[in-house]
């Protein structure tokens, strides 16, 4: 027990050892650690000073100095906890108030940080953290702040424009701190002081700046000491002062009219324009009618009138400058017409017709005849020297006066004419009418007689051409007068006049006087009245061609003494009948007289009349003939061009041959015989070319296409009509077949394809083509149609022999080999085997002599049964196993 207390003395002093070694010396700490601490203008920072004591609560009086040791304040907050630091920091304002760029703020753990919002360069120094421990321990720490400037660019435009042919310094100034070198790059490649290149301190100076200066230039900054590099990309556009192109000047527009004056320009970038108006000043963009296009450069006057006149000024202007020019704008005043009267002039005598035209500039001024195409030119006109044109124009009032001055007027002068004024503002037409007197004329009344009979009222017009209108009186042969005869009626009395005569009586058929005067004279026009006959009869009769059934005739009307001879009638019967029952058939004047449809041996009698509009002619020239027994057709007429030795076919390989239909002589043409052959001419004569002919028979047509001929080749061709009696005599004639190749259509003689055939043909044609290359898949590829139809028709019989394998097993074999039928046909038996415990089929090949002797080497196939409805069929054949895998479609097939 007495050694109890001397152990608890010992542990206390060894307490207190330990707590004497462990004591920490009383100091202050400032974080971030670092006795310099360099940071860029206008960070925000935080220092913050710790009290590293045992007791901090025994610290107290805890300031920041600054680098003048003077005391920063504290922003006078509430203390917060440590954790709000940076929600301090980063807060511009508290409770509506602006922080100051500096100020300290104490924690709960003593600590006292210092702040700076946005660090300034003068803030740089030496901060010291002060306070005391115990009452009577100073502490102090300090940290030195140092301030550098990021590289910043302070006049360094990314684009810059030069003017072109100038000298130009690209700026680049740059501000840091330490100092930054600055070097240029342009497309990559570091630019050096040269003839062109001067590097400044903050430009880059370019001598007599070209387009090719244009691009991307780099103005790159770093400060070595740092390491700090920056790039600044500064694009150059190359500008070229504005040039107004020139234009016409003066420049015309038309009152009246919407007017555009173009003023163009050239200049990087486009210039704008504007307009104004040189003696008033006016910006045309803002004024009354007026438009300007700053882009196109384009100033548009609506509706122009005479005091849009005068001088403007248009003004290109782009970065690079400004340029302008003045034009002189004339308006003209479009022609207008003030004076075109009619005019009247007696035939023989001079006139001048004036037209008056204002205008400016003063308007040419001609003259047209409405009827012809051309306007008069100036003097005497070339065609007709009586007509002359002259024109007076005034400058100064604008007008000018036409003249056109006809002598000697002749009555084709009359009619309507037309003033023509224009100028460079368009033209004026007005019409005019000169009138030409003169004396009554007759001169389109033609000399003829007119014609009456049977008493038939006939009228006689008489038709005078005058100015002004003559007046018309009628008198008979020996000047009787007309008036008193109920016979005789008149109707009108001028211009024109009708004289209306019932010829009762042949005192009637006389001359008649039709006498027309006005002012200038008298003039008298002579009608006869004549009475007309019946035709005579026919000068001559005669018989060309007399067939069995036909007869043509050669007549000659007689000469008309008056009215002319419209038709010719004939009348003919045989010899059983009288002229009361005899058959007519007419003709018209100039026709082919044939009468057909006659007996064959039957004697006919004819005879004939004319007829006009009096009415038909005795009947006379009576003709008999007898109509020739049935016979042969007469010789066809091929139709050829009439005076040549032959015809030229337009291909060379076929011709059209035409003819007409000879008569038939009584009996129908059933068919034409056509025969042509090759020809040569020798010594001036044509000689048939041996082997050469051939023959077509055809139908009643009167046409055929001769084909298969030989190019630049003369032939002869014979046509023959054939009816129940026999051919005709032949008909020839000679052509000669084109050169070269036919590259036209050939004539088709026979109805063409249908579009049905044509689509049959379309059809089976694809269908071979598949069929082709079905048969080349089969063979080469094992695959298509064919190859697919072989395959089911040969398996058919393998798959009753896999219907009894598959109800034992229910699995077929899938190869061909497999199949009981197929082997035995191989001379091999397929020998079912289960005693080993598989499904296996033993194969046994069978020799000539005997059938079941075994194979020296049996193949064993072994049925592998899968899950699901694929099965697996292993064959052993010759020491190799392989598998033969089947599926059905439901499960595994892709369908």
């Amino acid at each position: 027990m007495a050694d109890r207390p001397a152990c608890i003395a010992i542990a206390v002093l060894l307490l207190q050892l330990t707590a004497f070694a462990n004591a920490i010396e009383p100091h202050l700490e400032i974080m971030p650690s670092g006795d310099t601490q360099t940071k860029p203008i206008g960070s925000s920072i935080i220092l913050t000073c710790n009290p590293k004591v045992d007791n901090p609560e025994l610290v107290q009086d805890m300031q920041w100095l600054d680098p003048q040791n003077r005391v920063i304040e504290s922003l006078k907050l509430s203390v917060l906890p440590i954790e709000r630091n940076h929600d301090l920091i980063s807060s511009n304002t508290h409770t509506g108030h602006s922080k100051p760029a500096m100020y300290t703020e104490l924690h709960q753990d003593h600590g006292l940080s210092l702040l700076f919002n946005s660090l300034q360069e003068e803030q740089a120094g030496k901060y010291t953290c002060k306070g005391t421990y115990a009452h009577n321990q100073p502490l102090n720490k300090s940290v030195t702040i140092d301030t550098i400037i990021a590289i910043t660019w302070d006049d360094a435009p990314i684009n810059q424009y030069p003017i072109l042919g100038e000298d130009f310094s690209i700026m680049c100034r740059v501000r840091a701190r330490p100092s930054p070198s600055v070097d240029w790059l342009y497309n990559g490649e570091l630019i050096k002081t040269n003839d062109r290149y001067i590097i400044n301190a903050y430009s880059l100076k370019i001598k007599n700046v070209q387009e090719s200066d244009d691009g991307i230039y780099t103005c790159r900054a770093s400060v070595l000491t740092t390491g700090e590099l920056q790039e600044r990309l500064i694009r150059v556009e190359v500008h070229t002062r504005p040039s107004i192109e020139e234009f016409p000047n003066p420049i015309d527009i038309i009152e009246g009219e919407n007017a555009n004056i173009e003023c163009r320009a050239t200049g990087k970038p486009p210039p704008t324009f504007t307009w104004i108006k040189t003696l008033t000043q006016q910006n045309l963009s803002i004024a009354d009618r007026f438009g300007v296009d700053p882009v196109t450069g384009v100033l548009t006057i609506t509706n122009v009138n005479r005091e849009d006149a005068g001088e403007y000024q248009c003004t290109a202007t782009n970065l690079a400058g400004t340029v302008n020019t003045n034009l002189q704008v004339n308006v003209i005043v479009k022609p207008k017409i003030m004076e075109f009267q009619n005019k009247t002039v007696v035939e023989g005598k001079s006139t001048e017709i004036m037209c008056k035209a204002f205008g400016r500039p003063p308007p040419v001024v001609t003259f047209r005849k409405l009827t012809a195409d051309k306007q008069y030119v100036m003097g005497a006109q070339p065609q007709d020297d009586r007509i002359i044109m002259t024109y007076r124009p005034n400058d100064v009032s604008g007008e000018t006066d036409g003249i056109l001055t006809i002598q000697n007027a002749l009555t084709n002068d009359d009619g309507l004419y037309e003033c023509v004024a224009e100028n460079a503002g368009g033209v004026a037409y007005k019409n005019g009418h000169l009138t030409v007197e003169f004396p009554p004329s007759f001169r389109n009344m033609p000399n003829i007689t007119v014609y009456s009979w049977e008493q038939r009222p006939v009228n006689l017009t008489c038709i005078a051409e005058s100015i002004p209108n003559a007046t018309i009186r009628w008198t008979m042969f020996g000047d009787r007068t007309v008036e008193n005869d109920i016979m005789i009626q008149v109707f009108g009395n001028g211009p024109i006049s009708t004289l209306q005569i019932r010829p009762v009586d042949r005192r009637y058929y006389t001359n008649y006087k039709c006498i027309a005067a006005n002012t200038h004279g008298t003039r008298e026009h002579i009608i006869e009245l004549k009475e007309a006959t019946k035709p005579a009869e026919l000068l001559s009769v005669k018989t060309v061609e007399l067939t069995a059934t036909s007869i043509r005739f050669d007549l000659i009307p007689p000469t008309p003494p008056d009215l002319p001879v419209k038709t010719i009638t004939v009348q003919y019967k045989d010899n059983n009948q009288i002229w009361q029952n005899a058959k007519n058939k007419t003709w018209s004047v100039g026709s082919v007289y044939v009468i057909e449809g006659l007996k064959p041996q039957t004697p006919y009698d004819f005879r004939f009349a004319a007829m006009n509009d009096v009415g038909l002619g005795n009947w006379g020239n009576e003709q008999h003939e007898i109509t020739p027994g049935r016979t042969v057709p007469n010789q066809p007429k091929i139709l050829t061009t009439p005076g040549s030795e032959y015809e030229q076919s337009a291909f060379n390989n076929q011709y059209e041959l035409s003819w007409l239909a000879p008569p038939d002589n009584g009996e129908p043409i059933d068919m034409y015989l056509i025969k042509y052959c090759q020809i040569r001419r020798v010594t001036g004569e044509w000689e048939l070319v041996d082997n050469t002919c051939q023959e077509i028979k055809t139908q009643t047509r009167t046409r055929q296409y001769l084909k298969g001929l030989s190019s630049n080749t003369f032939y002869q061709v014979q046509l023959q009509a054939h009816n129940i009696i026999g051919y005709s005599k032949p008909g020839f004639a000679k052509f000669r077949t084109a050169k070269g190749t036919d590259t036209s259509v050939l004539q088709h003689q026979g109805p063409l394809l249908t579009s049905g055939a044509v689509i049959g043909i379309v059809v089976a044609t694809i269908f071979i083509i598949f069929i082709i290359i079905d048969a080349i898949f089969c063979c080469v590829r094992k695959t298509g149609i064919i190859y697919i139809i072989c395959e089911r028709s040969r398996r058919k019989p393998v798959d009753e022999e896999d219907a009894k394998l598959g109800s034992l097993y229910g699995w077929r074999f899938p190869l061909p080999y497999c199949d009981q039928k197929m082997a035995n046909v191989a001379g091999v038996t397929a020998i079912q085997d289960s005693g080993s415990g598989k499904n296996t089929i033993r194969l046994v090949k069978h020799t000539a002599i005997d059938e079941k002797e075994p194979l020296k080497e049996e193949k064993k196939i072994t049925p592998i049964i899968d899950s699901g409805l694929r099965r697996e069929t292993s064959i052993t054949f010759d020491g190799k196993r392989s598998i033969s895998k089947t599926g059905f479609v439901g499960k595994d097939s892709a369908v």
